[in-house]
């Protein structure tokens, strides 16, 4: 399991492991992702992070500008579906750390740049103006709705055809999470739900969010998807799912999750 809560953030060693970053894929090595610093070679421009420690051993992230020969990149969402949660977690964390690091180079403040860390906790301080930057986290919400033995499921544009997901957004300025389910369903897909249920969150790591799932159940309304986020919407029987996501996101988890709720009720009435 990943330790995160260390009290000092030391600088990479010998001794640690390092996952390997380069234009936002990962880099691997017969099949591996965590290495020795004896694996690679160091170089100027590479940027290292200290993500936690993993099996009693430092862990940092390292980004490369290029990728250095020998090794293979792999695209993280792949790389998330093929792991399995120990290593999610690991490699969710990583990304996210070495995306706040590239991305927060200068002040956003007064726009100098930041080349101090702080040697406790992930964060930059900004030697002109004493603003502290964190890693940016933005909240999502995904939501699982069913109507009697039913689920709503949504493809939006980006998604490939046949493949089908849940409803899912970005929480709002000054709203609640139960707000913001709420409204993105109604503005993605056109009806009102009741019922929420709170099941769980996963980080997710394009880039920085971190999802928070729901179950709800249909309240009223008909189904009108959005013309410019929605391709295609519909009520799906519990037995007979289309294409949907990897289990190992949380999309993939609450469908299969309120399926198997749906599935032991009828069993129930039988």
């Amino acid at each position: 399991m990943l330790e995160i809560g260390t009290n000092a953030h030391p600088s990479p060693h010998g001794n640690a492991r390092y996952i390997l970053l380069a234009k936002q894929k990962v880099l691997t090595l017969e099949q591996q992702f965590l290495f020795t610093l004896s694996d690679f070679h160091p170089t100027a421009q590479m940027r290292s992070v200290f993500v936690g420690k993993f099996e009693g051993l430092d862990l940092f992230v390292c980004s490369f500008p290029h990728t250095p020969k020998g090794f293979e990149e792999v695209g993280l969402r792949d790389m998330l579906f093929a792991t399995d949660d120990r290593f999610f977690d690991i490699l969710s964390r990583a990304h996210q750390l070495a995306t706040w690091d590239a991305d927060h180079q200068f002040c956003g403040r007064c726009g100098h740049p930041m080349t101090q860390k702080h040697d406790k906790e992930h964060a930059k301080l900004c030697q002109h103006c004493n603003t502290r930057h964190y890693p940016r986290i933005s909240p999502c919400i995904i939501v699982s709705v069913r109507k009697g033995k039913q689920l709503l499921l949504a493809r939006s544009f980006v998604m490939p055809e046949g493949r089908y997901s849940n409803i899912a957004g970005f929480v709002e300025a000054g709203e609640t999470l139960e707000q913001a389910v709420r409204r993105e369903v109604f503005e993605e897909v056109g009806v009102q739900i009741k019922n929420l249920e709170y099941r769980g969150s996963q980080p997710w790591s394009f880039p920085h969010q971190l999802m928070v799932g729901f179950f709800a159940e249909f309240d009223s309304g008909e189904l009108t998807p959005a013309p410019d986020e929605i391709a295609e919407a519909g009520w799906w029987s519990f037995d007979d799912l289309p294409n949907i996501p990897n289990p190992t996101s949380i999309s993939g988890q609450l469908i299969l999750e309120h399926a198997k709720r749906i599935a032991a009720e009828s069993s129930e009435q039988t």
